[in-house]
């Protein structure tokens, strides 16, 4: 060291003093920079909790309420300008009043556990007049209540036989694809009582298992069981009616069910190339449409935005009013798009609204059908 200039010495001194003066100026920067992160991230009001977990509730025990309390942490006075909830089943409630800075308050959350047994998660916003907004959340699991027979079996289908059911929709089924679903039974009279089901409408793809006699104030079953052919050619929409028949007299009450013929998606084939059905609107309005007249609408496209080519299966609609000018069998290649046209004739409808629903069944995988809503008003 004793042979180095003292010039030098002096400069390699100043070089050290300044990277540490720039060192410690980052670090204050930094600082600076995290708290002024902290001031623009900290809410205006600070809740000691954001969530509260009821745990385990009865559903007949009543309601159960939270309050989540609250600091005005900021400089400012600050209002809560609305509470919403995301069910019927919450209710909040909280002052309009100005919360002066360092003041508590606030926000009492009551949730009503009837008929909603199961796990729950609610979610609360509190909006400020600051325009912030803070999401509170409740949750817990609600204890099912023992059921009355009423409850049990809704259905009252004569002479005391009642289900618990008299609808179930299957959702898709694919080629060689078969769904089950059970309808229980109760007899609650102190007779043997006979059932039948007697078909009004039919897929020919259901089939039905019914008990002929129940027991007195006994238990049973109706099985249903939808079964789709791998060979079939059959798509869309299977519906099947039927009428109950309790001791030889028909009910007013019918047993339906529902599901929708599609293609079967294989992952490890159909993963790599699949089409993918893009209507440019869902609904047509024709407006006001007078009787006897014939009127025309050609403003909604399908496109294929997918990478194999797409193929309409089935276009239904119930009305016999309405036209479409796509059809089965029509194929749309990767980026092709083309105009439906729908016409309505109003020669045989009656006046006031009219309603239809158009389902376009396709190939495509995560969308097999979409449905568009049209609707009218046949006027004079």
């Amino acid at each position: 060291m004793s042979n180095i200039p003292y010039y030098k010495i002096a400069i390699i001194v100043s070089v050290i003093q300044l990277f540490a003066v720039f060192g410690a100026l980052g670090n204050n920067i930094k600082a600076l920079a995290e708290v002024g992160t902290i001031a623009e991230t900290t809410p205006s009001l600070l809740f000691e909790e954001d969530s509260w977990d009821f745990g385990d509730i009865k559903e007949d025990g009543g309601e159960v309420a939270h309050s989540f309390v609250f600091t005005n942490t900021s400089a400012k006075p600050v209002v809560i300008l609305d509470v919403s909830a995301s069910c019927g089943c919450t209710s909040p409630y909280y002052s309009r009043k100005p919360i002066m800075p360092g003041a508590k308050g606030e926000v009492k959350v009551v949730f009503d556990p009837m008929n909603r047994p199961g796990n729950f998660s609610k979610g609360v916003v509190v909006a400020l007049s600051t325009k912030e907004r803070i999401t509170l959340t409740i949750r817990g699991n609600v204890l099912p209540r023992e059921l009355t027979i009423e409850e049990s079996y809704p259905f009252e289908v004569g002479d005391g036989v009642r289900l618990n059911s008299n609808f179930h929709a299957f959702s898709y089924l694919g080629r060689g694809e078969e769904a089950t679903e059970t309808i229980l039974v109760y007899n609650t009279s102190r007779k043997d009582a006979t059932l039948e089901l007697r078909p009004k409408q039919m897929s020919n793809m259901l089939q039905v298992e019914v008990p002929k006699i129940i027991k007195a104030q006994g238990f049973a079953a109706i099985k249903l069981r939808y079964v789709v052919p791998a060979a079939s050619k059959r798509y869309g929409l299977l519906d099947d009616v039927f009428n109950i028949v309790v001791n030889g007299k028909e009910s007013r009450t019918l047993l339906s069910t529902h599901a929708i013929a599609v293609d079967k998606y294989d992952p490890a084939i159909d993963d790599m190339s699949m089409p993918s059905c893009e209507l440019s609107k869902k609904i047509i309005k024709f407006g006001d449409v007078k009787h006897g007249s014939k009127v025309e609408d050609n403003t909604i496209e399908i496109e294929n935005i997918g990478n194999a080519e797409l193929i309409i299966r089935a276009v239904e609609w119930k009305s016999q009013a309405l036209g479409c000018s796509l059809r089965a069998g029509d194929r749309l290649a990767v980026g092709e798009k083309c105009k439906i046209t729908f016409t309505l004739d109003t020669s045989d409808s009656d006046y006031g609204v009219w309603l239809d629903r158009v389902s376009i069944i396709t190939n495509d995988a995560e969308r097999p059908m979409q449905t568009l809503r049209v609707t009218a008003v046949v006027v004079d």
